[in-house]
């Protein structure tokens, strides 16, 4: 059974919706165009952090 317990539904919510705006745009800037799953978007376009600092933090 997965469970996630927020403070905030509404802050989750619209986290989720910036990081996958900021997403868009930066494949849009690499060039990609046409509709995209969640699956599809590379885990470094969702994060603030360096690909450095997550393949350090995941792998």
């Amino acid at each position: 059974e997965f469970g996630l317990t927020l403070d905030s539904n509404p802050e989750f919510t619209s986290s989720v919706l910036v990081a996958y705006a900021r997403a868009a745009y930066a494949l849009q800037k690499e060039g990609y165009t046409g509709a995209k799953t969640v699956l599809d978007i590379p885990p470094r376009h969702l994060s603030w952090k360096s690909q450095e600092e997550l393949q350090k933090e995941v792998l």
